[in-house]
């Protein structure tokens, strides 16, 4: 066999040729390779976990206050944030900052920003607060909080949608209630809150300055004006009227009463108006008569009396405007028909002269001696001078 010729291969070792000294080369060098290549993959392995525990780390997130524990490979806040798909905006708080590095045990807080609506006293302003807790969110707005009436507790928690909180601040007031005036501090929004958290109530009559429905400010006077209606039953007289008969059976001057008269009587209603506990006005609302009246009648005397008739008969009479009087109902009325009648202030006679004005007229002596007939010509004489203002009070009985 020449060194040129290579046999073929044989059908029991396919694909292989004999080597010197009847061994394989290429299966030896087959187990080389594989021992590299296995070690390489054993070295990326350890490399690839030492990569991974290496840059895996456990850090604190807490978002709004909620922590949680992650475990993460991100190298900063930003990528953390990423990762756990928080989204977050210019107004909200995240500590530290999002290019800050994170390490073993970093703690995250991410506080969200959310919209406080305070309206103080009616005025409405809009802020943006990270605090999650009233009391802490309106400090930090510088809400106006001491003393004031609030809608929402302070130990609420505001929420990310938003909050609006009603604020009203205490102010001083003036009440004037029924004539009696205190001061009140009220931190109610209306006059009708002012009334009800006082516990002032108003009766149906009663008038309110201002409107219930006004705003309370700052140093208002509110006042209450109590005005009340009572009625008022009074019991009234009702005059008798007096009828008058002449009977010409009764001497002048002389009264019978035939009928006793009696005053009735009569309830009148009033409706009387208290302002502040002090009677302003009444107005009659009704009568009811509880008793008629009883009209006295009385007969009078037309017949003269016998003394001054006989006068007369006797020539007393002087003639004149004065003879046609009634001389009789005047000495009646003035001594009773009694020619020597004497009063103790100085009067006499029929018809009370007194001694001045008996000489006047031409009498002498006493005038309560003289006779009926000269008693009667002096009287008319007098009246004749003087007229009937000489007998104030008995001179219209002439006239009857």
């Amino acid at each position: 066999m020449s060194a040129a010729t290579i046999p073929p291969a044989t059908d029991a070792d396919p694909g292989h040729y004999p080597q010197p000294g009847g061994g394989s080369g290429v299966t030896r060098l087959s187990r080389r390779l594989i021992v590299a290549l296995f070690g390489a993959a054993l070295i990326a392995v350890i490399a690839a976990v030492s990569f991974y525990l290496f840059t895996q780390k456990t850090v604190l997130l807490a978002l709004d206050g909620s922590p949680q524990t992650i475990e993460t490979r991100a190298g900063t806040v930003g990528e953390l944030l990423a990762e756990q798909q928080v989204a977050t905006s210019p107004d909200d708080v995240v500590q530290p900052s999002v290019e800050s590095e994170l390490g073993e045990g970093t703690k995250v807080q991410v506080l969200f920003a959310r919209q406080l609506i305070t309206v103080v006293d009616g005025a409405e302003v809009a802020h943006t607060v990270t605090e999650r807790v009233l009391s802490e969110a309106l400090a930090a707005v510088g809400a106006p909080v001491e003393g004031a009436a609030i809608s929402e507790a302070l130990e609420a928690a505001v929420p990310q949608s938003g909050m609006t909180v009603e604020i009203v601040t205490p102010k001083t007031v003036t009440l004037a209630d029924g004539g009696r005036t205190r001061s009140a501090v009220s931190t109610a929004k209306t006059v009708e809150g002012l009334l009800a958290d006082e516990g002032v109530s108003l009766g149906e009559d009663d008038r309110l300055t201002p409107l219930a429905s006004t705003a309370v400010t700052e140093g208002l006077t509110v006042e209450v004006t109590r005005i009340r209606v009572e009625d008022d039953v009074r019991t009234e007289p009702i005059a008798h009227d007096t009828t008058e008969k002449n009977d010409d059976s009764l001497l002048v001057g002389t009264r019978d009463v035939t009928t006793e008269g009696r005053d009735g009587e009569r309830e009148v209603t009033f409706a009387v108006t208290y302002t502040n506990g002090e009677a302003t006005s009444e107005e009659q609302i009704n009568v009811t008569v509880t008793r008629e009246p009883v009209t006295e009648v009385v007969n009078v005397g037309t017949k003269p009396a016998p003394v001054v008739a006989a006068a007369q008969a006797n020539g007393g009479a002087v003639g004149g405007e004065a003879a046609g009087l009634n001389w009789a109902a005047l000495a009646e009325c003035e001594s009773s028909g009694n020619p020597k009648a004497v009063n103790p202030a100085g009067y006499y006679g029929l018809y009370q002269f007194s001694p001045r004005t008996w000489a006047s007229v031409g009498g002498a002596g006493n005038p309560a001696d003289a006779t009926p007939a000269e008693q009667l010509k002096r009287a008319q004489i007098l009246y004749n001078k003087a007229g009937v203002g000489q007998w104030p009070h008995c001179g219209p009985n002439l006239y009857k």
